[in-house]
């Protein structure tokens, strides 16, 4: 099922991504002619021009990305570089300096708009020719990740959480990557169960690319999923960065929405001979986590950060407390450090 948003706050904040941002951006876009240029060897994204149309009370408003291969310097207005022509329906309406956008009084919803940049009174460069957007927001059409029951038998719902942009697909436009949320989503205090976590990638028509389903190994909340969006290596195309699990899988979409594809991640080698799978189930009980703590403590001395030199070689140490067992530690030995108080206090809480 398809949902919109469609509140004029998070509209304006899409709004805001484009206008405000796009006049100030150290990217460059691969097909360009100053492509080839360079500012102090930065990697830089490979964007077009990201020429947006909207209309406003006064005609049709214009805003477009100055890119950093073109910045010569600044002045009292800003960062100073290219002019700019501006056409509308292939006619030249405007030129356009120390600026990265224009009102074009005269303008009307149906005309088409481009800009072409100047450098030395000649046009090097020309954006793709763009129509006005109906309204000074934009919705974006996404697709809501069904609702869920917990082995708890508790019900939960999704909500849009965390979004962040990169042109994944080197188109040199920018795709909406949004995290999806389950109502029952919690701290690191909270006990219980949550629902599985989503990351959407979308064009701006809402054409869903693909869909990241973190799975059960991965809880939901506010300090689990961090991602980072960016072209990394550098090929012209972004990645993204997050936190992945036994479990966690990738669903890829064609235009028309179908299902094509459902990969999980790549385990380590090492991992699967060990017999890890991505049908592991890691939840923990409080008891379950005990045990844990227990067998990682009596194992203390053959952690590799400890044989090396870098974590306390006890316990004790690492508690600030004096010290009182031998090691490699004895199971009761083990479990006295677990019942440590502030230890103890950690595994009640959670």
């Amino acid at each position: 099922m398809k949902i919109t948003i469609a509140a004029k706050k998070a509209s304006y904040l899409f709004l805001a991504i484009f206008l405000v941002f796009s006049s100030l951006t150290t990217t460059t876009f691969a097909e360009s002619s100053l492509q080839s240029q360079t500012r102090d060897s930065i990697q830089l994204e490979y964007l077009d021009r990201g020429l947006v149309v909207v209309p406003a009370e006064e005609g049709i408003f214009l805003s477009w990305r100055l890119l950093a291969t073109e910045v010569t310097g600044y002045s009292g207005k800003g960062l100073t570089g290219m002019d700019f022509n501006v056409y509308r329906d292939g006619e030249k309406i405007a030129t356009v300096t120390e600026s990265t956008n224009y009102l074009d009084r005269s303008g009307a919803k149906g005309a088409k708009y481009q800009v072409r940049a100047v450098k030395n009174g000649q046009e090097v460069e020309q954006s793709a020719s763009v129509g006005s957007w109906d309204y000074s927001f934009l919705d974006l059409p996404l697709q809501k990740p069904k609702d869920g029951v917990t082995p708890a038998g508790e019900a939960y719902s999704y909500t849009a959480n965390d979004m962040s942009v990169g042109d994944v697909d080197g188109d040199g436009q920018y795709e909406y990557i949004v995290q999806w949320e389950p109502t029952n989503s919690k701290d690191v205090s909270q006990v219980g169960y949550t629902g599985n976590t989503y990351i959407d990638t979308y064009k701006l028509d809402g054409t869903l690319l693909y869909r990241i389903d973190l799975g059960i190994n991965i809880r939901a909340g506010a300090h689990y999923t961090q991602f980072q969006v960016y072209d990394f290596d550098g090929n012209g195309k972004a990645e993204l960065m997050f936190k992945t699990a036994p479990g966690t899988k990738v669903i890829k979409y064609d235009e028309a929405g179908n299902m094509v594809s459902e990969e999980y991640i790549t385990l380590p080698q090492e991992d699967i001979e060990a017999g890890y799978s991505n049908q592991d189930d890691y939840r923990m009980s409080s008891e379950d986590y005990y045990n844990h703590l227990v067998e990682m403590f009596m194992g203390w001395h053959q952690h590799e950060e400890v044989v090396n030199g870098d974590w306390p070689s006890t316990l004790e140490e690492c508690f600030d407390i004096d010290p009182q067992f031998d090691y490699p530690l004895a199971r009761e030995d083990a479990e006295s450090l677990v019942d440590y108080s502030p230890l103890a206090e950690a595994l009640v809480i959670n």
